[in-house]
């Protein structure tokens, strides 16, 4: 995922507690709500057709670890947290 585009475009929705930076835990909350709004058809997975403009082909089959076609919310917060810690350089649980 574009997850350096995504921070920046959503910092300001991202840090609730306005102190610059963006916890894991705002983070994970901002995604899991983000997973409710895409999941239009609310079956608790999303297909490809739900995140064409946030997941190129390749990103959804490789969030799609079990390969049935569908991201199951487990699947998709797995994969958004390991963004977090991957632009998480310092490891200190925060993004700024």
């Amino acid at each position: 995922m574009a997850q350096e585009a995504m921070y920046e475009g959503h910092k300001g929705q991202l840090d609730t507690n306005d102190n610059d930076a963006v916890s894991r835990r705002e983070y994970q909350a901002f995604m899991a709500t983000a997973f409710g709004k895409l999941d239009a058809d609310n079956d608790g997975s999303l297909s490809q057709a739900e995140t064409p403009n946030i997941l190129s082909a390749n990103q959804f089959a490789t969030t799609d670890a079990n390969g049935d076609g569908r991201v199951s919310r487990d699947e998709f917060m797995n994969r958004v947290m390991k963004d977090f810690a991957a632009a998480d350089k310092d490891g200190d649980g925060r993004l700024q």
